[in-house]
């Protein structure tokens, strides 16, 4: 992929793309591609990028703006280049009573500039206003205490609040930090402090909504960007009907993005559809592209890499291990309800010959999910790429944790087990994970699937089958954040959770009695 990327670099040059543009095209289309030992992203194959990037870092400045009314609430500090562009911003609220303080809602340096001082850069200028206003900071800090990030709050003087009010006065998951400007160090600021938490408490649902709303914006405006850089760059292949497979790849990557973050603001609070997706109107051209999900490119010659148990590898076809790509992209995609109904719809016309615009109407990626079967056994294979590598093995290893603590224990009903990783390929800039086939699917769309399938919206009507599923996994989540702590909190929120269900006649497989609907069953991956 080097020489694709480095083509894409003399593009950008004979194009005049802005390096803003440029990189955010690379951070949402290849920032999940990693090349060889020395782990480099793809922007820093761009020839004398770092040098640009740092002469951008170097002349930027810190610009405030004000609110202005329920269209934006927000006192927001920006990160300029000298060109105008934003690399980074900081939102924050005012709150008068019952102490001044200015609440930090979100701060964030675009991706391809972090680690380059920009965040110590605007917050520094944070405690600076603070300071100059005579209000407290505060904050709810996710970010773990091992990271890099969480030092710089440390020598900027913050300081978690229950050093402060004390450690049963704080209640609940967040971590909540505070700022207090020097002048006001010696005040006894405990009794207002509480005050202050429990107001932001209060306020946390409509503070959430419109910084959902505002994040919904940006992010569709940058895709917006991307989709216009990306024609721009293949503007040739574009006017003369034809394409490449690494144009295809940057397309449909882009494509799968955006399913995916329109999946994903369904979930956020308050958000009301104000900013919608359909604002990327995708051309007839590109709809009509076929499929590229998978990189053909490797970073390096030889031999796969597998991993995993020893016995299952050992058995695997000596095909699927000298070419795992080829051999598990000829699979036949995992018939998932979803799927399945689409097929139907279509027909039954064949899977082999996918366009952009059937990833547009399925609303996700088909391929990613392939169905294997070997000596009796099915299995499924899920393709993903080496940037998330450590976080699969990091899950790898808390799952047997996870099944040693449920073993015996039943939650609303249900029994827990766990369906590891059996073994793991890396091949072609891909990762492809190995796990038994389960007679069962993913948790959300087991819900979707209550909620909008014909022959089961009123069955669920009736019999609440969602809101079992629900708790269910809620109590779940709740034992292992018990038992686990906050150590363990980023792997509890990414473990994915399966539902027990019939795929042929599309139905979840529950127990009736009395006492109401419960799952015997329920698998963690």
């Amino acid at each position: 992929m080097r020489s694709e990327v480095a083509e894409m670099g003399e593009r950008v040059k004979r194009g005049r793309i802005g390096l803003k543009d440029m990189l955010t095209l690379v951070d949402v289309t290849l920032e999940d591609q990693l090349w060889g030992s020395e782990r480099l992203f793809p922007y820093e194959v761009f020839q004398g990028l770092h040098e640009l990037m740092a002469r951008t870092v170097h002349g930027t400045r810190i610009e405030r703006s004000r609110p202005k009314g329920n269209s934006q609430p927000f006192h927001i500090f920006e990160i300029h280049t000298e060109e105008g562009d934003t690399l980074g911003y900081l939102n924050m609220i005012f709150l008068r009573k019952p102490i001044p303080c200015y609440y930090l809602v979100y701060v964030e340096v675009l991706a391809s500039f972090r680690g380059r001082g920009l965040g110590n850069k605007i917050l520094k200028a944070f405690k600076e206003f603070v300071e100059n206003k005579g209000a407290v900071g505060l904050l709810d800090n996710i970010i773990p205490t091992d990271e890099p990030t969480w030092d710089i709050y440390m020598k900027l003087g913050w300081k978690d609040i229950k050093e402060l009010i004390g450690e049963n006065l704080v209640n609940g998951e967040r971590r909540y930090m505070v700022f207090i400007p020097a002048p006001m160090e010696s005040l006894d600021l405990k009794g207002r402090l509480i005050k202050l938490l429990f107001k932001v408490k209060k306020k946390r649902p409509i503070i959430d909504m419109h910084d959902n709303e505002a994040m919904v914006k940006r992010t569709i405006s940058e895709f917006r960007s991307v989709y216009e850089t990306l024609e721009h760059l293949f503007d040739i292949e574009l006017s003369t009907g034809t394409s490449t497979p690494f144009m295809c790849f940057m397309f449909t990557k882009f494509v799968t993005k955006v399913l995916g973050f329109r999946r994903g603001i369904t979930t956020l609070l308050g958000y009301t559809g104000g900013e919608s997706l359909e604002q990327i109107s995708l051309s007839k051209q590109i709809k009509s592209l076929p499929i590229q999900s998978y990189s053909l490119w490797s970073s390096k010659e030889g031999q796969a890499d597998l991993w995993g148990e020893e016995k299952v590898i050992r058995n695997l076809p000596e095909e699927l291990k000298r070419e795992p790509t080829l051999y598990i992209e000829n699979l036949s995609f995992y018939r998932r309800p979803y799927l399945s109904s689409w097929f139907r719809e279509k027909k039954g016309r064949g899977p082999l010959n996918l366009k952009i615009a059937d990833l547009l109407d399925l609303g996700f990626d088909p391929t990613r999910l392939r169905e294997f079967r070997h000596e009796g056994v099915e299995y499924i294979f899920e393709r993903s790429t080496p940037l998330f590598l450590s976080s699969i093995e990091k899950r790898m290893s808390f799952l047997p944790k996870i099944a040693r603590h449920a073993s015996g224990i039943r939650f609303q009903h249900a029994t827990v087990q766990i369906n590891p990783p059996l073994a793991m390929l890396q091949d072609k800039g891909n990762i492809y994970i190995l796990r038994r086939k389960l007679e069962g699917i993913h948790f959300e769309e087991a819900l979707d699937q209550l909620r909008t399938s014909t022959h089961l919206k009123e069955m669920n009507r009736a019999g609440r089958i969602d809101q079992a599923m629900i708790l269910t996994v809620k109590e779940i989540k709740k034992e292992l954040m018990k038992r686990f702590g906050s150590g363990f909190h980023e792997e509890i929120e990414d473990l994915t959770f399966f539902i027990p269900w019939n795929l042929d006649s599309n139905m979840p497989r529950v127990t009736v009695d009395t006492a109401g609907i419960f799952l015997d069953t329920l698998w963690i991956a």
